[in-house]
Parts: C-alpha cells; structure tokens; sequence
C-alpha cells in the first residue's frame, strides 16, 4: 500500500509536468515573442502580415511619420444599481502613418510616432466605431486591417507563467522528489517504520489486511475502524493508527448557518494516538458509539474535550504522554 501510494504520487506529479510542458509548448508563439521581442517592423513587413493570430513576430514595435488622433476613446463607467457614478478614458485611439498607409494605435495616453505593443485583430465594435463616418468609410483602404494594442502589458502573462513554473518546479522538488525516492524503497516510508517497531512487519502487514477486510467494520470518512486498528485509505495516502497507541479522542461538533439561520451540525470523532491523529466523520450515533467503543479497546485513553486537557496536550504533549501511560501500567497492575 506504501508503495501504490508513492506510484500515485509520482504518476500525479508527473501527469502535472507534462501538462506543463506541453501548455509551454502550445504557446511556442508566446514564447518567442516574450523572449525575443518586440520586433522592430516597419511599412514592408506590416504588409505581409496577412492574419495576425498566425504571423511569427507580432510583439512589435512601430515607427511612423505622424500620429493622427481619431477621437475614438475607450471609456471606463462605474455604475452602482444601475446608476452611473463615474466614468473615465482608459485608453485613447490614434492613426500611426506607416510608408502610404495608417495602423490604429490603441494607446493608454498621447498619440506619439513610435508604439509597441501586440498586432490585434480589429473587433466588430472596434471597427464599427472607427469607420462609422462616411468620410472615414472612404479612407478605409488606407488602414492596415488589425491595429497594435499599446495599452495591455505583453509580458503580464509571461510573467505569470514564470512565477507558476517557478512554484511548481519547487512543488516537485518537495513533493515529487521524495515521492519517486520513497517508490525506489517503500520500507522508508514512516508508517513502515512505525509499523516495523510493532513487530514481525510480515505478521503484523498480514494481521492488518484480514482486519481490513473483514466484513462488518465501520466506514467514518476515509478511515475504516476495525477491532485493533485505524485504517486510512486515500488516492495520496495510506495509514494505520492502533487502539493499542490510543492517548486522547473526542467528539467535535461545528454548527453550520446561512445567514444567522442555523442549516444543521456535523459530528466528528477527533482522535490522538502515538503516530498521527484522525478525524472520522459521521452521525452522531455513530461518534458516540465511536467514542465509546474507543473507551472500551483503549481504557488507560483520554476520553472527552475540556479546555484544561487541550492545554495541557498541546502545550506540555510529554507530560500528557506520561500520565496516559501512568494510567495504563495502572490498568495492566489491576
């Protein structure tokens, strides 16, 4: 089970590579443009851009003759139900003069003779609004047929992709890289270890799997309860906590509300124990019964939450230890 756990980890952190990997290779375009741009281009190559979500180079960066304001704006408003409160220019749009034709520049302030940003496609609503006039209708062979986006950041997204590569490079380093050592030798794995100081590993692993699979145990979330022990099993994660390891379990009760208006409660066994702790889900009847199956299997085991006993485990844990075990030898000498 240590080892299907560790295969699952390594096949999971390595499935989130190669998506990854190929999301980087889908956007080779990107790529090119963010590492080597923006590319200085000028009337001859904006002619042969014919579709710009495809031409190579189309970070670029554009020197014209004259700038010439259109009087087209992309305004902001600010409404709150339904009313207005304010508004503002977000970005101003301007004709650039490039060899005998005109690019729209969509820049966030003054019109100026040199511009970069990334070669765009022109919208619907863009192109109604420029070419609503009959006089620039007439003038509409003179512009190139997409325009250059001065206003948005090119690199903004890259970025992003960089500080994402950069957490999940250290994700594999802490995750997978221990998940692919612990699939080299499964027998480090800590529940192994800890499994290995109860006795014969081979006799207590075989002991486990009946109990595990017996019919008539209880099912509390993830963990399946049996006569002696705890069982967790998950896609990521497999455990084993003993009764005999008991030290401390209690019922936890959250209360749920919408609005101030209570929807219900949830109960949980919280149980501590040499190695790990548990949280078992369920009915009520099911967390008392829990409880007070787990009284009955682990008698020397604090049962029950009070302030004093959460201090007291929290804060001096060895002390707490000490007077569990006091309490066992006490039982065992009865």
């Amino acid at each position: 089970m240590c080892r299907a756990k560790y295969r699952n980890q390594v096949i999971a952190w390595g499935l989130t590579a190669a998506l990854a990997i190929a999301i980087g290779f889908a956007n080779t375009r990107y790529v090119g443009n963010f590492v080597r741009g923006p590319f200085n281009i000028g009337a001859a190559d904006l002619a042969q851009v014919g579709d710009v979500t495809t031409t190579p180079h189309y970070f670029v960066k554009v020197a014209g003759t004259k700038a010439m304001d259109t009087g087209l704006q992309e305004v902001s408003v600010e409404t709150e139900n339904g009313v207005e409160k304010s508004r503002s220019v977000t970005a101003n749009y301007y004709a650039l003069e490039v060899g005998d034709r005109l690019l729209v520049v969509k820049s966030p302030g003054a019109a100026m003779r040199v511009a970069q940003g990334t070669l765009t496609p022109l919208s619907e609503d863009l192109d109604h609004n420029l070419f609503s006039s009959p006089e620039m209708q007439a003038a509409r062979s003179h512009f190139y047929p997409f325009y250059l986006d001065a206003a948005a950041s090119f690199r903004a997204g890259g970025y992003w992709g960089i500080a994402i590569g950069l957490v999940l490079l250290a994700l594999l380093a802490w995750k997978a890289r221990p998940a692919w050592r612990g699939l080299q030798d499964p027998g480090s794995h800590p529940l192994a270890v800890r499994v290995g100081k109860w006795g014969s590993p081979v006799d207590t692993s075989g002991a486990i799997e009946r109990e595990w699979r017996a019919p008539g145990n209880t099912r509390m979330g993830r963990w399946t309860v049996t006569p002696r022990y705890l069982i967790q099993s998950a896609l990521f994660r497999f455990n084993v906590l003993r009764f005999e390891d008991l030290l401390w379990a209690y019922k936890k009760v959250t209360k749920h509300s919408v609005n101030f208006i209570p929807t219900g409660k949830t109960y949980q066994a919280i149980v501590h124990a040499y190695g790990g702790n548990a949280e078992l889900p369920g009915s009520q009847k099911n967390v008392d019964a829990m409880l007070q199956e787990a009284a009955r299997r682990a008698p020397w085991a604090i049962v029950g939450f009070t302030t004093e006993i959460q201090q007291l485990f929290l804060k001096n844990n060895r002390e707490f230890c000490a007077a569990v075990e006091e309490r066992r030898q006490k039982l065992r000498q009865a």
